[in-house]
């Protein structure tokens, strides 16, 4: 039997689930009524309650008791998913279950706990439900949208780290520009990676910001906390969510996400090939003419490019086989203009060919580059807030400013659909 005990004395105005859980028992078994599967809930069985098996894949969880001022505040449920997010497909297991009575049920359900039906465990007087968790939870969101779910930039998000290879599958499995999975370091502190469907990078924005908001919407956080994210190469992340006039279109809240500006270098005319200046649409002697070239640094090392002449940056052609083969380009291509829409201060797409990703629908790493260099050019210095529309066809919004040499990238998260993974990394 395993049992994990923290203290019951809550400091803290708003605790975590640690300080006031006083315990969580649980144990392994290996029994239930047929294999486990996700399709068909396999029922609890008497005699399982008589042994415990240490390899068993069945994680059961006898209890959960919470410091007496503390119930009913949805304390219990965050340690549960936690909970789960550290066992789930650890140590051979393949499900986690208990059994409860009907009036808890609302707690487990809420802490993403399947309801089977009726157990056959009799426990005294009381009818028990069995309820299951197999699987790792995995959550998809629409990051940065400008009109609303199935808009912006799709993000999957997987609460748990496993092995390199399992993660870089499932973002393949997945196939959306990128899938951050997430490792819990405290109760408002995670690791967090990011993979494409090709590789892992070094920064994501918008994969970010579904991160924050997916930890909001499933309650695994505080409302009030402000959430710091490692990464292995790009320092610590922050992102907490907008306070003042944030719900401005009463959609979602807003997100503001505290990043590492990235340092622009020239680039000489020049030194760009010019296969690659007809690929993104300057000709000698035509409207469309390069503006400046530049190139950010090695956790963002995109070539930037401003354009000047565009009548309609969304409708231009991008020849995505010469970006793909250029050795200029080690991530991707930002090409960037003034915008003519009312209220937007400038607009860019994002190519990253290289990474499997042939557009990008929203790129919040890219706007680390391109915020200082737009307040520059607008002479703004980060007084207001600038208006970042992503020109894509999903498109997408954003508000950005610096504050010294961080970069603040402001936007929403509209939740798409929660899911299961069931493909276990022993099975690979």
């Amino acid at each position: 039997m395993t049992t994990s005990r923290a203290s019951s004395a809550a400091r803290a105005a708003t605790p975590s689930p640690r300080s006031v859980v006083q315990r969580l028992v649980s144990c392994r078994w290996r029994k239930t009524s047929h294999p486990i599967n996700p399709v068909t809930p396999s029922a609890l069985l008497q005699e399982a309650m008589k042994t415990h098996a240490p390899e068993g894949p069945i994680l059961a969880i006898h209890s959960v008791v919470v410091a007496p001022a503390y119930r009913r505040k949805g304390l219990a449920a965050r340690a549960l998913r936690w909970y789960r997010d550290e066992h789930a497909f650890s140590g051979g297991v393949r499900s986690i279950k208990l059994i409860a009575k009907a009036e808890l049920l609302a707690l487990y359900v809420s802490a993403g706990f399947r309801v089977d039906g009726p157990s056959a465990i009799q426990h005294g007087k009381d009818a028990w439900f069995d309820c299951s968790a197999e699987g790792l939870e995995m959550v998809q969101l629409d990051a940065f949208p400008p009109a609303g779910a199935f808009s912006g930039n799709p993000a999957a998000v997987v609460f748990s780290h496993r092995s390199d290879d399992w993660m870089a599958k499932v973002a393949n499995e997945n196939n959306l520009s990128e899938s951050a999975f997430l490792s819990r370091l405290g109760p408002s502190k995670y690791a967090i990676r990011w993979w494409t469907p090709g590789r892992e990078v070094d920064l994501c924005g918008h994969a970010t910001l579904a991160a924050a908001a997916a930890l909001f919407e499933t309650r695994r956080v505080a409302d009030d906390a402000v959430l710091e994210f490692e990464t292995r190469r790009a320092g610590s992340l922050r992102v907490s969510k907008v306070r003042n006039g944030g719900d401005d279109d009463g959609t979602a809240p807003w997100l503001s996400m505290d990043f590492p500006t990235g340092p622009l270098t020239e680039v000489p005319r020049d030194e760009i090939p010019a296969a690659m200046l007809r690929a993104v649409g300057i000709q000698e002697n035509g409207p469309v003419s390069l503006a400046f070239a530049g190139k950010g640094p090695p956790s963002v090392p995109d070539v930037f490019i401003h354009l000047e002449g565009v009548e309609d940056l969304a409708s231009a052609p991008v020849d995505i086989g010469v970006l793909a083969t250029n050795d200029l380009v080690d991530r991707g291509v930002i090409v960037t203009c003034a915008s003519k829409r009312p209220g937007v201060d400038f607009e860019s797409r994002f190519f990253a060919p290289k990474y499997g990703v042939q557009e990008d629908p929203v790129t919040g790493s890219a706007h680390t580059l391109l915020t200082a260099y737009w307040e520059s050019v607008l002479g703004t210095n980060g007084e207001r807030p600038l208006v970042a529309h992503q020109a894509s066809k999903r498109g997408g919004k954003l508000r950005v400013r610096t504050e010294g040499d961080r970069t603040i990238i402001q936007g929403q998260a509209a939740f798409v659909f929660d899911a299961r993974l069931f493909a276990h990394p022993d099975d690979l």
